[in-house]
């Protein structure tokens, strides 16, 4: 090597003065330094010492002014102040926020009287996360010492706060709550300090449930009577009565549409008017009540009814002929509140729901619906809401092929499944009442019954043709000629049976 080079003592070349090799690494931590070749060991040794003394009083040196440094940092700041890795650690109490969620909206459900047992699943949905409060944190049960809901209410249930109802199968042991426990302590020491928040706030205690959970509300169709022209001319009644001008709803007044009370009223009037009433509950039929009541339309004439003209009659028959002679009508009802949203002639329009087999497989099914514009509920809405609560795939047509056609505006949803039954449940609650709900579905019972005679009808034909197969088209050469010399052997036993 050459006079001054420098060297690796570990392995490796001879490098000039200023160019360093490949000399390795020390424990992974530190590179090994390159010595003078020329230099002795110990001198190296002593060097290195040194250089180690160096480094280690330039890290404690270091090390004693990043502590004064953060000391007088500590000192500059006020108390109040908080490191972001501090903020980041001190976050919301989830456990608090489920507890308050809890009792406030057992509370709501006390004073809104909901009806108990409620799957835990509709509780924890529509009245634990509601009763959160909004401009607060929101509850992530992820973050709760419970990680989920059931051990959360097991708890409350052995602290006597709640009771819990089991499923069907007895598996799981919190499938439904059951019954709050409204004498419970903890829930009436909660009670009072409700009270006491709502109250320093300004509002009403005793309106706080309904408020907070966004009382539901449902729709119901009434039946409207309106009293024919002809009719109210024969009989001279009130003009301002068969109007409805003193109804109570501003949407109902003066549009003629009667309720069932109010068509009632018009014919006991009459009756006191004009002294008809007689004793046991009878009255006396009258020539222009008589033509109103009992005289035959064009349908009973056309059709050969006889029609009878009595002098006396029960005043519940009387009653009971004057509403059947009277147009129909309807009004889409909000509850509660009896608000009108839609008055019309006529029977209330119905929300169709078929059913029927997907093409070309008879075991799976497709279930449509229309009509649900009618009561003011949007299709698409709808078809994402049935969508997350079955668990099924859906779809929206304006102007579905093969179908009848639809208004202008409305859709026909399409849904994955036999929901029939679902979803006149869900539209009989949300909608209107059941009658309004028309299903025209082929039930599972006959589908299973279809099925299995499609099954039975399968089977009987691929049996005939293994049969025809393996006697004539699946037997080999060997097998007819086999059966050949069977015939001639029965043919000439039967010829010399005969002979004999």
């Amino acid at each position: 090597s050459a006079k001054g080079g420098v060297a690796n003592p570990l392995g490796g070349g001879t490098y000039d003065d200023g160019n360093f090799g490949n000399v390795g690494f020390v424990d992974g931590a530190r590179v090994h330094p390159i010595l003078d070749f020329e230099d002795s060991d110990d001198e190296n040794d002593e060097k290195g010492e040194e250089e180690d003394e160096k480094d280690g009083k330039e890290d404690v040196d270091a090390t004693s002014d990043a502590q004064l440094n953060l000391s007088d940092q500590n000192k500059e700041q006020p108390d109040g102040n908080i490191s972001q890795e501090d903020e980041e650690d001190t976050g919301p109490d989830h456990d608090d926020i489920l507890r308050n969620a809890f009792y406030t909206s057992l509370l709501h459900l006390i004073l809104s009287k909901t009806p108990l047992p409620m799957p835990v699943s509709t509780y924890y949905a529509k009245h634990l996360l509601a009763a959160v409060p909004s401009p607060g944190p929101r509850l992530d049960m992820k973050q709760t010492t419970y990680k989920k809901i059931g051990p959360f209410l097991k708890e409350m249930e052995s602290n006597g706060v709640i009771k819990l109802g089991a499923s069907k199968d007895k598996k799981d042991k919190c499938a439904f709550l059951a019954d709050i426990v409204k004498n419970n302590p903890d829930l009436i020491q909660f009670k009072r300090e409700w009270k006491r928040e709502i109250e320093a706030g300004g509002g009403d205690a005793s309106k706080a449930g309904v408020d907070a959970t966004a009382q539901k509300t449902k729709m119901a169709v009434v039946d409207l009577f309106i009293v024919p022209r002809h009719i109210a001319d024969m009989l001279q009644l009130d003009r301002d009565a068969v109007a409805a001008a003193n109804a109570k709803t501003d949407e109902r007044r003066g549009t003629g549409f009667l309720t069932k009370a109010e068509c009632r009223a018009l014919i006991e009037s009459y009756i006191e008017k004009e002294g008809l009433a007689e004793g046991k509950g009878r009255v006396a039929v009258d020539g222009p009540l008589c033509d109103a009541l009992y005289k035959a339309s064009k349908k009973e004439k056309q059709a050969g009814q006889r029609t009878e003209h009595p002098t006396s009659a029960k005043r519940k028959d009387v009653i009971d002929r004057w509403t059947e002679r009277m147009e129909r009508g309807h009004a889409l009802v909000q509850m509660p509140g009896s608000r009108v949203l839609n008055l019309g002639r006529g029977l209330p329009r119905t929300v169709d729901i078929e059913v029927e087999f997907r093409q070309g497989n008879r075991r799976k099914f497709l279930t449509r619906l229309r009509g649900m514009e009618e009561y003011g509920i949007d299709g698409e809405a709808l078809s994402r809401d049935v969508s997350h609560r079955f668990a099924c795939s859906s779809s929206v047509e304006a102007d579905p092929v093969g179908r009848p056609a639809l208004r202008k505006g409305r859709v026909e949803l399409v849904f994955q499944g036999h929901l029939s039954e679902e979803l006149a449940g869900l539209l009989s609650w949300e909608a209107a009442t059941a009658r309004c709900v028309r299903a025209a579905a082929v039930t599972k019972r006959d589908a299973a019954r279809d099925e299995r005679i499609v099954r039975v009808k399968e089977g009987k034909a691929s049996s005939l043709k293994k049969t025809f197969s393996g006697l004539w088209s699946g037997g080999s050469k060997g097998d007819l000629e086999n059966m050949n010399a069977c015939r001639s052997v029965s043919s000439s036993s039967s010829s010399s049976s005969s002979s004999s």
